[in-house]
């Protein structure tokens, strides 16, 4: 005899019994310690008990394979395969042109196991996402990635922790937070990331790029300082590898509480980069705002960039300019 079956029967004949114990129990009490009994007899019959007719339904059912999908122009559509990922996440691990066909919204409470992980999770390398004017809303990650020649163009990703995650092999951009040590001798190698034409609207840090040769423009940035980030780092874009281009971006910082600096762009080890044509607006009060925060980076060229912020640059003992207009 199971002990499922063993537990059934005690507690069934408990039930049995109460009704003896109505001339020492108050009424009110023998009802509620006979519903009590019932009711779990019969949750342990539907959860354990083989053959009957709910068990298993605290199982996740089981849903279609999923079959590819593809545009007229080749492009395979991100899905979410609910039988591998039990929380929403278009996966890409092989080399590929991919595109959204809707939009997706992943929202959820912090202390959900699980959450908040990225929307779109990228394991691979030669990789274009094209979010064809689509928008991904996520209280975590909207897109996180590992590998090179990663392009992300075309779409809106709303109130999200982290807009764009791209990492270099080794490097995580995490590790270039300004509240970090500098690591003097880091090598990058040729990621070559592409993130342009989108929109981040009200997110808290837009996009996080480690590697060597990446490319950042045309995008339409509001961050949001939000003074309870746990980090109490605030920066809009934060790019740790050299030789990048960062240009004819748009970026509005607000909600940045007295006593705290927030970069619109913030560079860690960018030796060779080059930040042109870039606008950078305020919110009511533009104080601790920065433009352009440099960090053990020599050389960066900037060029034709439209700041209101209360300061334009500011570099560390390590860092130094290559010129500016």
């Amino acid at each position: 005899m199971t002990l499922a079956l063993r537990t059934v029967i005690v507690l069934s004949m408990v039930t049995a019994a109460l009704p003896a114990a109505a001339t020492t129990l108050p009424s009110d009490d023998l009802l509620a310690a006979r519903f009590f009994a019932e009711l779990v007899a019969q949750s342990i019959k539907q959860k354990l008990l083989p053959g009957s007719e709910q068990a298993g339904q605290g199982v996740r059912a089981i849903a279609p394979p999923l079959v590819p999908k593809f545009t007229v122009d080749g492009c395979e559509v991100l899905q979410w395969d609910r039988n591998r990922f039990s929380k929403l996440s278009l996966y890409i691990n092989r080399p590929g042109k991919y595109c959204l066909d809707q939009d997706y919204e992943s929202f959820c409470s912090p202390f959900e196991h699980g959450c908040p992980g990225p929307v779109i999770d990228i394991r691979a390398s030669d990789v274009d996402v094209d979010f064809r004017g689509h928008t991904v809303s996520a209280s975590g990650a909207g897109v996180d990635g590992y590998g090179q020649n990663i392009r992300i163009h075309n779409g809106r990703i709303d109130g999200a922790g982290v807009g764009i995650h791209l990492s270099d092999k080794g490097h995580s951009p995490s590790a270039a937070y300004p509240i970090l040590p500098v690591k003097v001798n880091d090598v990058f190698t040729d990621t070559g990331f592409v993130i342009e034409s989108m929109q981040f609207v009200d997110v808290r840090k837009a996009i996080m790029l480690s590697g060597r040769g990446n490319l950042v423009r045309d995008n339409t940035i509001s961050a949001i300082f939000n003074k309870q980030d746990s980090t109490l780092v605030h920066f809009a874009l934060l790019s740790y590898g050299p030789a990048a281009r960062i240009e004819r971006n748009t970026f509005r910082l607000k909600g940045l509480a007295p006593g705290f600096n927030g970069y619109a762009m913030y560079l860690r080890s960018a030796d060779g980069t080059i930040v042109g044509n870039n606008t950078v607006r305020t919110g009511f009060s533009n104080t601790g705002t920065i433009g352009v925060g440099l960090s053990n980076t020599n050389g960066v060229m900037l060029q034709a960039n439209e700041f209101s912020t209360e300061t334009d640059t500011v570099l560390d003992a390590g860092s130094s300019l290559n010129g500016r207009d």
